[in-house]
């Protein structure tokens, strides 16, 4: 009789979601100890996380033994995370002993329970670090079990310099475009900057962030739109995608509308709309495709870049934008007729 081994991983949109899969596991086989790793580095960020968690075996429910903390989590006690910086032409054997960066992430406890009832949601450990990230460094994970001595690794460079360049300008607003009969803003960046640190960004996707106050508070809520991938592999090409002003205006809407009554405002001593352009690495694009909905009665094969576990280990940019601080009176006076606290 089989048992079923439940590999639990984390994905993150914005949010961390609970991804499961099933594979098939011997019990009279040697038991090996499985380790699942989701970290997604940002040298913008002032934190980087990196989730470590284990998968777990027995007989019964298994959705039980999901609900259960020492089933999926390791203890503080447990293991060590790091990471390492190496210069490209210095990664052969990852000698962590000649690393030009050494960075020992620490343990935390993150309370945000998961939507789903189906696993345990008491605390989420996660470990963090808020040391800067050099561009120029490939990163070495190495996550240590101090009790058996195993060891999963992975690497990853970080997302080379790119350049939001229109709209060009303060002015923030949507115009007419007789091809398509609408008014579109044109969003248009440059995907990769000389010299190159880090890798060319593989997939790219618009957001417009709208900044007000709500009830004295500075707020916001972003609009974002699909992804699209990046084709080239040299630096200096422009990308372009076109954000039609309908589609915004409800966007925006609904999610202000969601937030429930507040009395709010436009920002007037700094920008209100931003254009941000967020970036992925090779291996978070080839991860996310791999768990985008099947379109076919085929199964694909789990996506994982860790070695002696499962997971992924990449990086991506998510604060690279253009502020605007002037816009159309129509515009303001078009969310304002929304009946939204404006």
């Amino acid at each position: 009789m089989k048992e079923k081994l439940i590999i639990i991983l984390l994905f993150i949109a914005s949010l961390i979601v609970f991804v499961s899969c099933e594979v098939e596991f011997n019990p009279n086989g040697d038991w090996k100890e499985t380790t699942i790793v989701y970290g997604i580095l940002d040298q913008d960020a002032d934190t980087n996380f990196i989730r470590v968690q284990k998968c777990f075996l027995g007989d019964g429910n298994y959705i039980q033994f999901a609900r259960e903390k020492d089933s999926i989590y390791y203890k503080q006690e447990d293991i060590e995370v790091s990471i390492y910086g190496f210069y490209d032409w210095e990664t052969s054997g990852w000698d962590t002993t000649k690393a030009k960066q050494t960075i020992h992430f620490n343990y935390t406890e993150n309370y945000s329970k998961p939507d789903s009832g189906d696993f345990y949601s008491e605390i989420a450990p996660i470990y963090y670090s808020t040391t800067k990230l050099n561009p120029e460094f490939t990163y070495y994970l190495l996550v240590k079990n101090l009790k058996t001595g195993n060891i999963t690794t992975a690497n990853t460079r970080l997302v080379s310099n790119y350049k939001v360049t229109s709209p060009s300008g303060f002015v923030f607003g949507f115009n007419y475009n007789a091809t398509y009969n609408a008014n579109i803003l044109t969003c248009k960046w440059v995907s990769a900057i000389s010299p190159i640190k880090g890798e060319i960004a593989r997939s790219f996707q618009p957001s417009i962030r709208f900044n007000f106050m709500e009830n004295g508070i500075p707020s916001y809520v972003n609009i974002s739109s699909s992804s699209i991938i990046n084709p080239f592999t040299d630096t200096d090409k422009t990308l372009e995608y076109k954000i039609f002003e309908t589609d915004f205006l409800f966007q925006l809407k609904n999610k202000i509308s969601d937030r429930g009554y507040a009395v709010r405002s436009f920002m007037n001593d700094s920008p209100s709309f931003e254009v941000y352009v967020y970036g992925s690495g090779k291996s978070l694009k080839e991860y996310i495709d791999n768990n985008a909905p099947l379109v076919s009665l085929t199964e694909k094969p789990l996506y994982s870049n860790i070695e002696n576990g499962t997971g992924i280990f990449s990086s991506r940019r998510l604060h690279i934008k253009k502020g605007y601080t002037q816009w159309s009176e129509a515009f303001e006076m078009t969310i304002k007729s929304y009946g939204i606290g404006f």
